[in-house]
């Protein structure tokens, strides 16, 4: 099942602290209050010289005898879109969750909030193609269906983010927040491109790397035959401390590319860790 249930019932049971810290980041539907044309009146005040002439009220000036400007209401709707990695490389675990069930069940916190301020939420998997695609939509059926999605997909092919985010925000019509939960182990360049898109087609966006902590560490030792997932593509290594040492520093090196393309774009970026309690990283990540 690639939805943890125990992380569900957690986020039923938010406290009101936490519901506070996610609450206030969750970029969905916002209001302001401004002067001349909008969606619906919200109130009144007094006319002040400088303020536009076109909003006064007759009506009220008519009933009063003063001077009184229109205020409406103006609805700001960020349309929150949902992107989970399927690809073969997701479907790794050395303990614990698979890659792909702990990125789904952060997709799903994050349909959980768009659900309970009844926000507009759409969705999708993609690896080397977008599939699955949910069109935005409010309530609760289509927080079930985001659900069925990702317990029935099969993860499979190679990611090719360039492409899926090409392909993607063609189909964005109005303001986005956009998060992305992916391991985003592919090449530099994908990854810049598809990051500066993402930052021209949203408001706001959120990159979330998930990472098995086994495949950070290399937790195995003397000589092994290694498959890469998404090519099927092995190759026997002998783990040596010197070894390990330089993959090491080659993955904080990719993570820290990542990260300086997120910066410069302005898009978010946090790297969470498959062992980490799913609750504790949800709210980390809607902390930042």
């Amino acid at each position: 099942m690639a939805v943890d249930s125990t992380f569900l019932d957690q986020l039923k049971r938010l406290d009101l602290l936490a519901r506070k810290k996610v609450s206030s980041i969750y970029m969905g539907s916002r209001r302001s209050i401004r002067q001349g044309r909008g969606i619906e009146i919200a109130d009144y005040r007094e006319y002040y010289p400088g303020d536009d002439f076109r909003s006064i009220d007759w009506r009220v000036y008519a009933r009063t005898e003063r001077l009184y400007i229109r205020r409406f209401e103006e609805e700001k709707d960020l349309i929150l879109h949902l992107l989970v990695d399927s690809s073969a490389s997701m479907d790794f675990a050395v303990s614990g969750m698979r890659k792909f069930d702990y990125a789904g069940s952060i997709a799903v916190g994050f349909a959980y909030l768009a659900v309970a301020r009844y926000e507009k939420f759409g969705a999708a998997l993609f690896s080397n193609r977008v599939t699955d695609i949910m069109q935005p939509k409010k309530g609760k059926m289509q927080f079930f269906r985001l659900v069925e999605i990702l317990d029935k997909s099969k993860q499979g092919g190679q990611t090719n983010l360039e492409r899926c985010i090409e392909q993607y925000t063609k189909m964005i019509k109005s303001r986005s927040f956009i998060v992305i939960i992916s391991d985003f182990i592919e090449p530099m360049e994908s990854l810049e491109y598809a990051i500066y898109r993402i930052a021209k087609y949203s408001k706001e966006a959120i990159l979330v790397q998930t990472l098995d902590p086994g495949e950070i560490t290399l937790k195995w030792t003397d000589d092994i035959k290694f498959e890469d997932m998404e090519s099927s593509e092995s190759e026997r290594t002998y783990l040596s401390p010197e070894f390990k040492k330089q993959y090491l520093k080659k993955i904080k090196q990719h993570m820290g590319g990542v990260r300086k393309i997120c910066d410069d774009a302005g898009v978010n970026f946090l790297s969470v860790t498959t062992d980490t309690p799913l609750f504790d990283a949800f709210v980390k990540i809607v902390e930042r």
